[in-house]
């Protein structure tokens, strides 16, 4: 027995552990074996051979404890290699165009690539081969071309063959070449593709640079489309797609010939915190990845909560996870409770997330401590009849106890009080049509550097704080600008560097987050998806955002403690 077949059957019968998709794809195959010609497709074991030995007797490792050895393939290696190169059609031409595999993290995908590119290139015999790395950023497409480059420096036998440009692979005999392309997919037409490699397709918005290079395979005998990813976040992206559309190939719904999946995730039923399941996302467990590694990193993302559990899911564990249910558990969020009031003359920073009729409105103020986090303050303003409505439609509501809590102010009527939130700022307010001052204002308790707000949603309770003197910013909702403050706000929460003083608004708002996760793993709270209102955080994010902003800005002014010395 062969041993791709072997590693089939062993998969079949549980000797090796696998998920639902890979126990049909290796059921497929022996299926094939035996009535694979009544279609027109036959398994050619030579050619299945001969690639794989190029593998394990031309390229060596070139990274990490094995660098300089020889790429002996894993099991499931070699099992893919047999079935892309050794199923054929009965004219002779490679049965498979396109192979989608999704695989976690560190499982040695890159190398494979490499590889699957490096055979292509100068083994394939294809005259004037055109090898593509893809990906939706020119510097991720760069990572296997660069693996492949490496390899060529680590084989004597491709060294003498294939020339290493700056951005290309050449070789001169066969006129073929490798090289990364752009993501933009207007830089693929005119190309004769014989592989389009596409890695981490999952970070693609549109499928666009993959029928591009699709499209640029057309006039080869032997094409294939490589994509290799791990899971991602975007459910309505064109990889997801890809990977329902390969399940149900799998399963028997669709039938497609051209198409060779090998899905390595969990199955629907499985704890991903139990060891023994993570070889199904991980078929190179403790050899490119160690079990160890994986129960640190779940220790930590556990610790941490949200956004980094969602990710140790998403990319260890192969699962297609489009949010968080619970950002930053309530166990972290009160390690925050300690009463702590800030220095009257030491900066801090704002965030004033406005609402736009009868909304709750969210300002906080944030202050470095000593920590290295910060201290912080919120405060809420909502008209009454919004409080009315809230409790009548969802009965006993956190909204009954927000009239008896000190920063939050129930204003009357049915719209926010803008001038409310002006006095409590600035002290300046209009009565009977004359401007008045209150003394005892934030602005003059504490020093704020600059409030952010957001630019889509502004209003004339904007314009009146900039005209009594607040720096006010204008501060971007997307993922731009809310990335970096959500996850510098997430690590200091699971660090216990946050002091809110056991603020039980922002409490109750944590517990409503819920995030929404860009392909590329930037992340922010999302309003529309999240259970109940989570303005606070949103303020809260925004004031780190801006002090973390204010705060990297190079210092302009001359200390007082400079010594000027003259000659």
């Amino acid at each position: 027995m062969t041993p791709w077949d072997k590693y089939a059957h062993d998969v079949i019968d549980g000797t090796i552990v696998a998920s639902k998709w890979v126990r049909l794809a290796c059921q497929r195959h022996i299926d094939d074996l035996s009535d694979g010609h009544l279609r027109g497709i036959w398994f050619d074991e030579y050619d299945a051979k001969r690639f794989i030995a190029f593998f394990e007797q031309f390229l060596t490792h070139t990274k990490g404890k094995w660098a300089g050895q020889p790429f002996i393939l894993l099991p499931w290696q070699r099992f893919a290699l047999a079935s892309i190169f050794g199923w054929k059609k009965d004219d002779g031409s490679r049965r498979f165009s396109t192979f989608y595999c999704q695989v976690g993290r560190k499982n040695g995908k890159t190398q494979l690539l490499a590889g699957i590119g490096l055979a292509f290139l100068d083994f394939d015999n294809e005259p004037a081969a055109s090898v593509v790395f893809a990906a939706t950023k020119r510097d991720q497409a760069k990572i296997a071309h660069d693996e492949a480059a490496r390899m060529v420096k680590g084989s004597p036998a491709l060294n003498k063959r294939v020339t290493i440009l700056r951005n290309k692979l050449v070789v001169q005999s066969t006129h073929s070449t490798a090289e990364p392309l752009s993501s933009d997919a207007k830089s693929a037409d005119g190309l004769s593709v014989s592989l389009g490699v596409l890695d981490e397709f999952h970070a693609a918005r549109d499928a666009d640079l993959l029928n591009v290079l699709k499209s640029a395979t057309g006039a080869r005998t032997n094409p294939l489309m490589a994509i290799i990813t791990t899971a991602g976040f975007n459910i309505g992206g064109p990889c997801y797609q890809m990977m329902r559309s390969s399940c149900e190939v799998l399963e028997g719904k669709t039938v497609d010939d051209s198409l060779f999946p090998l899905i390595y995730t969990l199955d629907e039923d499985d704890d991903f915190t139990d060891p023994t399941v993570w070889v199904k996302a991980n078929p190179s467990i403790d050899v490119s990845i160690s079990s160890s590694y994986l129960a640190k990193e779940l220790r930590q993302a556990q610790n941490y909560g949200g956004s980094m559990l969602v990710n140790f899911r998403t990319k260890h564990m192969n699962e297609w996870v489009s949010s968080s249910a619970t950002w930053i558990p309530d166990n972290v969020v009160i390690k925050g409770n300690a009463q702590v009031e800030p220095s009257p003359t030491q900066p801090c920073w704002g965030g004033l997330d406005l609402a736009s009729v009868g909304d709750i409105t969210a300002l906080t103020l944030v202050w470095p401590n000593d920590l290295g986090g910060y201290i912080v303050k919120s405060w809420y303003w909502l008209p009454s009849e919004a409080v009315e409505k809230r409790i009548q439609s969802k009965g006993s509501h956190v909204y009954e106890q927000f009239e008896q809590l000190d920063n939050v102010f129930v204003t009357e009527g049915n719209v926010t009080d803008y001038d409310s939130i002006r006095r409590f700022v600035t002290g300046y307010h209009v009565e009977n049509g004359v401007v008045k001052y209150d003394s005892d204002a934030l602005a003059t308790r504490y020093k704020i550097e600059a409030i952010a707000f957001d630019r889509f949603n502004s209003s004339q309770c904007v314009l009146n704080l900039a005209a009594d003197g607040i720096n006010v910013v204008p501060y971007g909702q997307g993922f731009v600008s809310m990335s970096t403050p959500s996850k510098e706000l997430e690590r200091l929460m699971s660090e216990s560097k946050i002091q809110h003083g056991g603020d039980p608004v922002l409490r109750w708002m944590f517990g409503n987050v819920v995030l929404r996760t860009e392909a590329s793993g930037n992340i922010k709270p999302d309003k529309e998806k999240s259970g109940d209102k989570i303005d606070g955080i949103v303020s809260l994010v925004m004031a780190i955002g801006q002090a973390m902003t204010d705060q990297s800005k190079p210092q302009t002014t001359i200390p007082d403690n400079y010594t000027i010395r003259t000659l």
